[in-house]
């Protein structure tokens, strides 16, 4: 359990072998190879998306179903162990989850900027990330302080490490360093987003979870 911005965060590394990774990643490349910029979400926008993912999509004849039964169990073993990390009123909180979305970028792609409004937290797992040429979601700080801190207590600047989470309430925003098969758990109000990839044709994959407590 981390801090981002105040935040609660939680990255935990899930084990490959307890799923079908490899037969999600085709059948999600697959499905990217028929359409690289399938975006029912904000297609339009003046800040429009470059991705392919299938949020307001599901039910798209044209791609692949992909199965995600053995996932189920694998995250809700991970996300009863994040909520036992938080505090609450009483014992046997309960909740629910859904996943409601897979991404899938290449070279220049990118999501803009956006919060889970109608979840309580959010996930995102990184099933095919390289760190060496992916970059990981870019947290956003809304608090109003951070425009003016860099100006108030400039030495900080200079001093502080700008990749450490819990230096976060002095920046902007923040890329954690998100290895593949990690799982990042975040309040949904959170704003973040994904910056343009790096000129690479290396498939960037992330499965996307709500989460509300009952």
């Amino acid at each position: 359990m981390q801090q981002i911005f105040g935040f609660p965060c939680f990255i935990k590394n899930i084990d490959k072998n307890l799923y079908n990774k490899e037969e999600i990643i085709k059948d999600i490349e697959d499905n990217y190879n028929k359409n690289k910029t399938r975006n029912a979400w904000d297609k339009g926008n003046i800040h429009e998306s470059n991705l392919h993912h299938a949020l307001n999509d599901w039910d798209n004849k044209d791609f692949k179903k992909i199965n995600f039964d053995k996932l189920i169990p694998v995250y809700s073993d991970v996300f009863v162990e994040f909520f036992n990390n938080l505090k609450f009123k009483k014992k046997g909180i309960k909740f629910k989850f859904n996943i409601v979305n897979y991404t899938c970028l290449t070279s220049s792609q990118n999501i803009r900027s956006h919060v889970h409004g109608t979840s309580d937290f959010s996930a995102v797992h990184y099933i095919k990330f390289d760190n060496k040429t992916h970059t990981p979601t870019l947290f956003e700080n809304s608090n109003n302080y951070v425009n003016y801190a860099e100006n108030l207590r400039p030495n900080l600047n200079k001093i502080l490490d700008e990749t450490c989470v819990l230096n976060s309430w002095y920046y902007k925003n923040i890329l954690l360093q998100i290895k593949e098969d990690d799982i990042c758990i975040v309040p949904g109000l959170l704003s973040h987003s994904v910056l343009k990839q790096t000129e690479t044709e290396k498939k960037r994959i992330t499965i996307v979870c709500n989460l509300i407590l009952e």
